[in-house]
């Protein structure tokens, strides 16, 4: 029966090397559909397929295949899909394309290609679908590649090096329906032979090298078919119209150009998704009540965050950061926008209190308000946002204490930030029940009393995170001295704590080198006292340690040599005494300044010498100090146990009466066990 199989189909069927049944049985005249699609060969493309040469559709989509397509896939001349996507094939495209004339789909997308695009795929003139996105091809594409291609619908070539060489009079012999060109070159022109296609439903020109004033007609191409049009990332500029024809459109993606003017006051009633970021926009925010994600960061928006905002009832993500916008937050926001996750009013001029509303949003997961400035206490309503992972309100006026609305409820918080603001009271310490915390930033506050002793359990910073949060924002991290900047972040990249300048006192708690994840560590600027603790070598991945102006004393531990990813140490001004240690990394830490104001300290890289005998043994006793007791307890128990065993083997070495008795022992024991 097999002989005489038309259709063959192991589509997802989790195969890692195909049958030795199908390799052997002869296809030659009867398979025309064959679909190896969704499994995982990790193979080169086997020989025998290019002796099916019934084969009208061959799908090899994601299937772990690499490797060069041999020429011989020319001899498969009756194939009218060929789906090869999404593997890892290289090479370039010879001369077996232009065999294929049969070909309706060519999907070669994903893969590893590189060179020029053949102008042989203009001949092929049945194709209705091209996908060569996402390789590595170069090269110039012309009109020529085009001319023969009357039935072309989908043309994908996303993510090439390619330069698209058409004139301006150019007139497409096609009616596309995708256009897929993001980061092709073109530009600077805007491509005129668009204003010809009345069908396009999706159009990808993002990066494409487009600059200048866009065209009065681009407005109405399509303007009944299009679904997506993404032109971001150019340099296109000019006005909006004041109501979008496109009557089909749903996503619209024209961020980081240099559009102007007033946002547009009718929207189609299906969009849902409006980037607009990073332009030049102007005026207020008009009222769009059926959108659901709104980017308009990095505008110039200005004027009062109106009540009109609260008319936008389906939205989910709204991004106003980095305008002129000032007030207050809408009361009637928190009430009406149900179903918000994101919400970030950041770098604006909004000013009072936090609405008490804003706790109504019980779904919302990220919540940014820093540089503002909002006022007054933090809403109690607030630690009913049981979903929050991210919650920033840095460089704010707030005060009072966060016990009360932070208490035990906001158990998914990722990143904490309460930086420059006026906090007050004790740093709860419920907070190292915190299980995801990864970044915790309270610098720059009045929070008084001691350290936490329970810091030592924060989960997420001392072991690998097990959770994955992914933000369409920007964190800025004091560390290394510096504000570094973390764009689009994968927050599992950066694990920092940092309680500098606030009123802290007492010691640093024991358990804080259990944090073995944490890469920046910001306790400067308290009034800390005691020892710098010994299990500081713990932290096995930190790169920054900042313990300057406090009231410390003791010796520097040793320890901190083994913290081999430590590119910035500062140990200013506190009452540090001894030999600075050395060896490792802390020889790469040359500079004077990270131990000034430590007039007892001495060595390397300090000027002052330690040839005092009395300085190096009270070093050697304040080292042994460090040691924990029970750490001294498994030395003891190692020692006991070695010298024990080499006591008793040198007398069994010394007294033969003894080495006699005891192997005879041995073998009598073993003759025992033997019998038995």
């Amino acid at each position: 029966m097999l002989p005489s199989l038309q259709v063959s189909s192991m589509s997802s069927v989790g195969l890692k090397t195909i049958p030795a049944s199908v390799v052997h049985v002869n296809f030659t005249s009867s398979l025309t559909v064959l679909d190896l699609s969704y499994n995982n060969f990790n193979s080169t493309l086997p020989k025998w397929l290019w002796n099916i040469t019934s084969l009208t559709h061959l799908d090899l989509y994601n299937s772990g295949f690499h490797g060069v397509i041999p020429d011989a896939i020319g001899d498969l001349g009756s194939l009218t899909v060929l789906n090869l996507g999404v593997n890892q094939l290289e090479g370039k495209l010879s001369g077996w394309l232009e065999q294929m004339t049969n070909l309706i789909i060519l999907n070669l997308g994903f893969n590893l290609f590189n060179g020029s695009i053949p102008s042989s795929v203009g001949k092929l003139s049945n194709l209705t679908e091209l996908n060569l996105g996402e390789n590595s091809f170069g090269g110039v594409i012309s009109q020529v590649h085009f001319e023969n291609l009357t039935r072309l619908r989908g043309l994908d070539l996303y993510g090439n090096s390619i330069t698209i060489s058409i004139g301006q009079s150019w007139i497409p012999p096609f009616q596309l329906r995708l256009v897929g060109l993001t980061n092709c070159q073109l530009g600077p022109q805007f491509p005129e032979w668009l204003q010809f296609q009345t069908q396009i439903e999706e159009l990808f020109l993002k990066d494409f090298k487009i600059a200048g004033t866009m065209p009065a007609w681009f407005w109405n191409i399509s303007s009944s078919t299009i679904i997506d049009l993404d032109l971001s990332n150019n340099q296109i500029g000019g006005k909006l119209p004041s109501s979008l024809k496109f009557t089909k459109l749903k996503r619209l993606y024209l961020d980081s150009n240099r559009f102007e003017g007033s946002l547009p006051t009718m929207l189609p009633s299906i969009l849902h998704t409006l980037s607009l970021f990073n332009n030049s926009f102007t005026g207020q925010l008009p009222i769009w009540p059926y959108v659901q994600s709104v980017a308009l960061s990095d505008n110039m928006l200005d004027g009062g965050l109106s009540s009109s905002i609260c008319q936008w009832t389906y939205l989910k993500f709204l991004d106003l950061s980095n305008n002129k916008l000032f007030g207050e937050i809408p009361y009637c926001l928190g009430k009406s926008l149900q179903n918000l996750q994101f919400l970030d009013l950041s770098n604006n001029h909004l000013s009072s209190e936090i609405p008490y509303t804003i706790g109504f949003l019980s779904g919302l997961s990220l919540l940014q308000l820093k540089n503002n400035s909002f006022s007054g206490e933090v809403p109690l309503s607030l630690k009913n946002c049981t979903n929050l992972w991210f919650l920033d309100l840095t460089q704010n006026n707030l005060v009072g204490s966060i016990t009360l609305w932070m208490g035990e409820n906001l158990q998914q918080l990722v990143v904490l930030r309460l930086r420059s603001n006026m906090f007050s009271g004790v740093i709860p310490w419920q907070l190292a029940r915190f299980e995801r915390l990864q970044i915790l930033d309270l610098a720059n506050n009045y929070f008084s009393s001691s350290i936490p002793h329970n810091i030592g359990n924060l989960s997420a910073m001392r072991s690998t995170s097990q959770y994955y949060e992914y933000c369409d924002c920007e964190l800025d991290i004091f560390t290394k001295g510096q504000d570094l900047y973390y764009l689009k972040c994968s927050i599992t990249l950066m694990k920092s704590l940092d309680l500098s300048n606030n009123r802290l006192t007492g010691e640093i708690p024991e358990g804080i080198g259990d944090l073995a994840e944490l890469k920046n560590l910001n306790l400067s600027r308290n009034h800390l006292q005691g020892k710098i603790p010994w299990d500081i070598g713990g932290m096995k991945l930190l790169e920054s340690l900042d313990l300057s102006i406090n009231d410390l004393s003791g010796s520097i531990p040793g320890s901190l040599s083994a913290l081999y990813f430590l590119s910035y140490l500062n140990l200013s001004y506190n009452n540090l005494s001894g030999m600075i240690p050395s060896g490792n990394q802390l020889q790469t830490l040359i500079d004077p300044s990270i131990y000034m104001g430590n007039a007892d300290l001495c060595g390397p890289p300090t000027s002052k010498s330690c040839s005092n005998n009395k300085t190096t043994q009270n070093d050697i006793q304040e080292y042994e100090k460090e040691i924990p007791e029970w750490l001294w307890f498994y030395i003891s128990m190692v020692l006991g146990y070695v010298m024990g065993f080499w006591t008793f083997c040198g007398i069994l070495f010394l007294k033969d009466t003894w080495r006699h008795v005891y192997f005879h022992m041995i073998d009598d024991i073993y003759d025992r066990f033997w019998v038995q």
